[in-house]
């Protein structure tokens, strides 16, 4: 049986790096870059798993660039940024872990590992749908399709909570993380959506069901919900 190595990408200096590129390359399949255009198509056509970014030689701007492809790739790979200093970056909302100089390959290698040991924990399932909380796939009878966040999100406080009803506000309170009530017509529209995609005849639900007078909404499933699994990808 062949064992394929993780496939990494740094963003890094090679001149500044202190030999971390080699001490990577020993260990896992990698492409090392510098610059913001060769990085952005190693994310399309190398689809590494996880990101390395070197944020003392990055500027603000390319790292919000890098990280903002990473998330909408289908494989949603893992950030972890190397700084100096322990404060979170304010230019960037989407990353997994940081850690800080000065380190040994070591602590590197098992910030990664660790990163790439949680992926599993993403995927929730109860019977007859999985959904990959990070790529935020779900598989149901019909095949997988790649959710939006907001109808990810959704499917999620569902599954989490079979056959128990849930209030418009707190699905609104869940998924657009609103304090105060907003448009509910938003939310009839995403349930409109998701039963477009859960059902086979979005007219008369099996599963995703309404209390009478729009009071709330649950799925109709009961079986456990395990959580753990195969991460779900799809291209879009």
């Amino acid at each position: 049986m062949i064992m394929t190595k993780t496939r990494i990408l740094a963003v890094m200096d090679s001149a500044t790096d202190g030999g971390t590129c080699e001490e990577l390359a020993s260990r896992y399949d990698l492409q090392c870059t510098q610059t913001l255009r060769p990085t952005l198509r190693k994310i399309s056509k190398f689809d590494p798993e996880l990101i390395v970014i070197d944020m003392d030689a990055t500027t603000p701007g390319k790292a919000r660039r890098i990280t903002q492809a990473a998330r909408t790739h289908y494989l949603r790979p893992f950030i972890l940024l190397i700084k100096s200093g322990r404060s979170a970056p304010s230019n960037l909302s989407y990353y997994d872990d940081i850690l800080t100089r000065p380190f040994v390959f070591e602590q590197l290698a098992t910030a990664i590992d660790d990163l790439l040991k949680t992926r599993p924990d993403y995927v929730i399932s109860n019977p007859p749908f999985t959904l990959d909380r990070r790529t935020q796939v779900l598989a149901t009878p019909s095949g997988k399709v790649r959710l939006n966040p907001k109808l990810a999100r959704l499917m999620e406080a569902f599954l989490l909570h079979p056959g128990q009803v849930i209030t418009p506000m707190a699905l609104m309170k869940e998924v657009w993380r609103m304090s105060l009530f907003g448009d509910i017509r938003t939310l009839y529209v995403h349930i409109h959506w998701l039963r477009e995609i859960i059902e086979e005849n979005p007219a008369h639900p099996k599963y995703l069901k309404t209390v009478a007078r729009n009071r709330g909404y649950f799925i109709d499933l009961h079986g456990p919900v395990t959580v753990g699994g195969e991460p779900l990808y799809v291209k879009a």
